[in-house]
């Protein structure tokens, strides 16, 4: 591997020589089910077109649509929704690897150019022993490294999380969370320790009260600024389900030698934050928000309403209430249609009671989509219609490992997984 900074090789080397009692190091480490025993996955999008490449919201932002790397998770959500919904694609490029018990124990994200992004790192506990090889791979060996260490440490106890750990070498900083549980294993206290770049040491923690298992109430605290900041209250039906959860205000934002400042207050101001009600089979079927803000007016004021219907605990309806201003309401309308084997094959979107988009799907033998008819409606209901195609090649384990996206006949993006297994 070559290095132009030697620390985040010595990060690498901390991290596989450090204490064995602590599990994955990241959280982050949501895998796509793939049939087989997978030793490594290599993802990467291919443009068919040279003009047209993935989507970016501002002309600074990275191949990953952002200023920054937010995180697998988000980035792979984010991808499946526009590559699967719309004409267009995100950017996806990373080489993960996986013990044999399926576990992601490694995971590096690049940008087009093959250099890396971001690299994860994944450790398991005495209960789930690392089975693979710690070296590194052939595949790192070609990538130039040129980024700060940062790594996490969980710590646990009768498979309880304890203690979690940070440490970023830029900007130099310290983080950590404590965990107490009760008797019932419940968490009841959480504190968490950290440093910022100007060498100010911080804490704040979280204390949770619970009645017969249930949370009652939630309140943080600042232990800097000896202050409340705001917590939450929780209320139950008979069943057990969250029904209202109520926000708990100990500060009111007010001018202040015509600054805005925060004024605490010992006593919270308690205000209906969310509702929940509930059908039968214990799905939502109605949710009001009202207002979260922490101003003198102590009024509740609901500002979006969703109302849900489910058919074989399908959500085939999705209604919500916008509250634009005191006198003015907003409509939105989804509507889902389902086969018998509860894949969707209809998709209906509608705003003030006019239909402006519609989707509709067709999957082949291995349930994956192949075809994608676009509608959409305009203001003066002027119709575009776009076909979106996928062509698939599927390995002998049954993976697929290409997908070719056509767009009104055109190829315009090929994804493309390489998929190592162990026998």
């Amino acid at each position: 591997m070559i290095l132009k900074d030697i620390h985040q090789y010595i990060c690498i080397l901390l991290l596989f020589a450090g204490n064995s009692y602590f599990t994955y190091g990241q959280t982050d480490n949501i895998k796509e089910p793939l049939s087989g025993e997978v030793k490594s996955i290599r993802v990467t999008i291919e443009f068919v077109n040279d003009s047209i490449q993935n989507l970016k919201l501002f002309s600074i932002d990275n191949d990953y649509g952002h200023t920054g790397f937010i995180s697998p998770t988000a980035v792979k959500s984010n991808f499946n929704s526009v590559w699967h919904n719309t004409t267009a694609t995100r950017y996806l490029n990373y080489y993960q690897e996986r013990d044999k018990k399926d576990r992601i124990i490694k995971e590096l994200w690049l940008n087009k150019k093959d250099e890396l992004v971001e690299d994860y790192r994944y450790f398991y506990n005495k209960n789930s022993k690392l089975t693979t090889e710690q070296d590194i791979s052939e595949f790192e060996k070609n990538l130039i490294i040129d980024k700060y260490c940062d790594f996490q440490k969980y710590y646990f106890e009768n498979n309880l999380l304890i203690k979690m750990t940070e440490r970023d070498k830029w900007p130099k900083s310290e983080y950590f969370k404590t965990y107490i549980y009760d008797k019932n294993k419940k968490l009841i206290n959480k504190f968490r320790y950290y440093s910022d770049p100007g060498n100010r040491h911080l804490m704040d923690g979280e204390l949770n009260i619970y009645e017969d298992t249930l949370l009652v109430k939630t309140t943080p605290y600042d232990y800097s600024n000896s202050q409340y900041d705001q917590g939450r209250e929780y209320t139950y039906d008979g069943k057990h389900r969250l029904t209202e959860i109520y926000q708990l205000l100990y500060y009111k934002w007010a001018s202040v030698d015509d600054t805005l400042k925060k004024i605490y207050s010992s006593i919270p101001l308690k205000k209906l934050y969310r509702t929940h009600e509930y059908d039968d089979n214990n799905n939502i079927v109605k949710e009001v928000f009202y207002n979260d803000d922490n101003s003198n007016n102590d009024s509740i004021k609901h500002f979006k309403t969703i109302e849900r219907q489910f058919k074989n605990n399908l959500e085939v309806n999705i209604k919500t209430y916008y509250s634009i201003t005191k006198d003015e309401l907003s409509v939105s309308l989804i509507e889902k249609e389902f086969d018998d084997s509860n894949r969707i094959i209809s998709y209906l979107r509608y705003f003030k009671d006019v239909l402006n988009a519609e989707r509709h799907y067709a999957y082949n033998s291995h349930n994956d989509v192949i075809s994608i008819q676009l509608v959409r409606y305009d203001e003066s209901n002027a119709i575009t219609k776009n076909k979106i195609d996928f062509k698939f090649e599927y390995d002998s384990h049954g993976n697929w490992i290409q997908q070719v996206k056509s767009v009104d006949g055109q190829p315009l993006f090929i994804w493309h997984r390489k998929i190592d297994y162990y026998n």
